[in-house]
């Protein structure tokens, strides 16, 4: 199971600097500098979309990889598991109801 977990976390990473730059293309497109797309397309994308998805790809690498120090610290089990899974589920909640509120 570790070495999935490690493995999500890594392709989790991946993810996140590709979210990262398209995230930047489409704020630059807001302000004009890229038209390869229309700026209404960018700034949902922007404002909405990517920022969904990189709340959850980031909420999931950033708790994969809490988990792995808290465990190389000898700080492990189902409740710390539960414990990260649920902070995991309010912060991409919550972030995720004030994006479309």
């Amino acid at each position: 199971m570790e070495k999935v977990l490690t493995r999500i976390n890594h392709i989790s990473a991946y993810i996140l600097i590709v979210l990262v730059l398209l995230i930047l293309i489409t704020g630059y497109r807001q302000v004009g500098y890229f038209t390869f797309f229309t700026r209404g397309l960018a700034n949902s994308l922007h404002q909405i979309y990517l920022n969904i998805a990189g709340l959850v790809v980031g909420a999931v690498h950033v708790l994969l990889s809490v988990r792995r120090a808290l465990t190389r610290n000898k700080i492990k089990g189902v409740y710390i598991n539960i414990i990260l899974a649920l902070i995991g589920i309010v912060v991409v909640g919550g972030f995720s109801y004030f994006t479309f509120f």
